[in-house]
């Protein structure tokens, strides 16, 4: 009887060992990612409050690029969209009385006679909106680095590192936090003057988001659970709203712009560096790169002499320095913006 048992316990080993090896080549970054295997989304969220100051209704066109919704009555004057996985382009929902929300095959809203009427403006997730990040670059020509990985079921057994054939170049450099993207500084409190002189804009409040990802590094997996390429860049504050008070910073920014370009000098020792004030003590996984002087392990460096001034930009914007690697693949910046100005 033993036997009997064996038997069919052996043949299903034999099946198993049998099989041929699940092997696939996976490329990096991938789609949608800078060739350090980073992507941006920005998530928009503002509410706008409008009032016409003419005796007559106004249709107000809204860019289909964004969704939004009309806060009056049944709130039932919307427009939803979403990007199509396999076209790659935004389908609309509008409500079924077009009426309401279509003038002359155009999307929007009525603004009637002495109305104040608040509306809200979006980016969601679900339009996948990809900033565009920089690519990572240093002194060699083309990308030297790894640029595909070999598994076999679910193994990695090998890879692909592109070369740069040039004798001169045997160091491409030092790697420092390179600033992957700037701002997008966007006019909203000056558009309706510009196109209408009754319909006025009377102030905005909103939040933005800006989601980073690191490029899953197996296929399909993207968790935590897996060793990561490291990787250390900075970015800024995705959009600037022109003369809007933006606050509540999460998490707490590195520095402002004037302050990174004389930390970069700094830290590759090209000038000495001003004082930074970056060294805010983070969440041990919160993905920022603690900017001190002791290393990952070993003594602790001496402090280099400060400069008394620092440089000033026109537009001295927010950045973060941020590290991603073992336990972090994503990073989050989320911050408030208003306006309520309106002089006119």
């Amino acid at each position: 009887m033993a036997s009997a048992r064996f038997f069919p316990f052996l043949m299903i080993s034999l099946l198993f060992l049998s099989l041929p090896a699940l092997a696939e080549n996976y490329p990096l970054p991938g789609q949608d990612y800078n060739n350090i295997g980073v992507r941006g989304e920005l998530i928009l969220d503002v509410n706008v409050t409008l009032i016409n100051l003419a005796p007559y209704p106004k249709f107000v066109v809204v860019n289909p690029f964004y969704d939004f919704q009309v806060y009056r009555m049944n709130n039932d004057e919307a427009m939803v969209g979403f990007r199509n996985e396999t076209s790659g382009e935004i389908v609309h929902v509008l409500p079924q009385d077009l009426s309401k929300n279509t003038l002359n095959y155009r999307v929007g809203f009525w603004v009637y006679p002495y109305e104040t009427v608040k509306v809200a403006f979006r980016i969601t997730q679900e339009h996948h909106y990809t900033l565009s990040l920089k690519d990572y670059r240093d002194s060699c020509s083309g990308d030297a680095g790894i640029e595909s990985q070999n598994y076999e079921n679910g193994t990695l057994t090998g890879g692909r590192i592109n070369v740069v054939e040039d004798l001169s170049q045997p160091i491409c450099g030092v790697v420092y936090p390179q600033l992957l993207n700037y701002p997008l500084v966007v006019r909203f409190n000056e558009i309706m003057p510009s196109m209408d002189g009754y319909v006025k804009m009377l102030k905005y409040e909103g939040t933005i988001k800006m989601e980073l990802t690191d490029v899953p590094d197996t296929q399909d997996d993207n968790s935590t659970l897996n060793r990561e390429f490291p990787l250390f860049f900075a970015v800024s504050e995705p959009v600037i709203f022109y003369n809007a008070t933006s606050y509540g910073y999460e998490p707490t920014y590195s520095m402002n712009f004037s302050e990174y370009m004389n930390f970069i000098l700094g830290y590759r020792g090209l000038e000495n560096p001003a004082p930074s004030g970056a060294d805010i003590p983070q969440r041990k996984d919160s993905g920022l790169f603690k900017l001190t002087n002791r290393l990952i392990s070993g003594p602790t460096m001496p402090e280099l002499p400060e400069t008394p001034t620092i440089k000033k930009y026109p537009l001295d914007f927010r950045i973060w320095v941020v590290y991603m690697g073992e336990g972090v693949n994503s990073f989050e910046i989320k911050y408030s913006v208003r306006w309520d100005n309106y002089a006119g």
